[in-house]
């Protein structure tokens, strides 16, 4: 068993969708625990109809007005105060929490972790083009983490497995912004 775990562990799993688990559990059910339950894997497809109009959107909107806001300072040139403006957007964000009350596997909160990352990437860039150098390493600290997406579930076996979706979605994130060789801010 050691042994394919270290084939397992020398394999490359960056391109596994982590929602996969979803599937797993559900498939290691019995179906009358399933139904019981109420255990069924939901696609990405139909999780994102759900986390676009209640979680991205409200952010959306609130970033564009930044950006909004972000441009008539620089045409005012009032650099230092857009910087500002964008750095308390980021705040905002790495402070929004997500509560799925039935988080089975979490795929519901993957996907809002995978959005919002994307959210976040956005406002960095933002910030780079500003000439940020020194809030870039600031905001450092100030980062979406899995510790934002809350869920109950009442089934115990899936809630380790929800929280090892997060960090795996997580992970995958981070690598692939920063590189393989750099390891993140926090322990998993």
């Amino acid at each position: 068993q050691i042994k394919t775990l270290l084939e397992a562990a020398d394999k490359d799993w960056s391109l596994v969708e982590p929602a996969i688990f979803g599937t797993l559990i559900e498939q290691a059910l019995e179906e009358k625990e399933r139904h019981s339950l109420g255990a069924h894997f939901t696609p990405r497809a139909y999780v994102e109809r759900l986390v676009e109009p209640t979680v991205m959107q409200p952010l959306r909107e609130e970033w564009e007005r930044v950006q909004q806001e972000v441009y008539i300072l620089v045409g005012k040139d009032k650099v230092e105060d857009a910087r500002k403006a964008v750095r308390e957007f980021q705040q905002r964000l790495a402070s929004t929490r997500v509560l799925d009350p039935a988080c089975g596997t979490g795929n519901f909160l993957y996907v809002s972790l995978d959005l919002m990352k994307q959210l976040e990437d956005d406002v960095l860039h933002k910030l780079a083009e500003l000439g940020d150098k020194q809030g870039l390493l600031e905001v450092g600290s100030v980062r979406i983490t899995p510790a934002q997406f809350l869920g109950i579930e009442k089934n115990p076996r899936a809630v380790p497995i929800a929280e090892l979706v997060l960090w795996i979605g997580y992970l995958r994130w981070h690598f692939r912004q920063r590189g393989k060789g750099v390891l993140p801010p926090e322990p998993v």
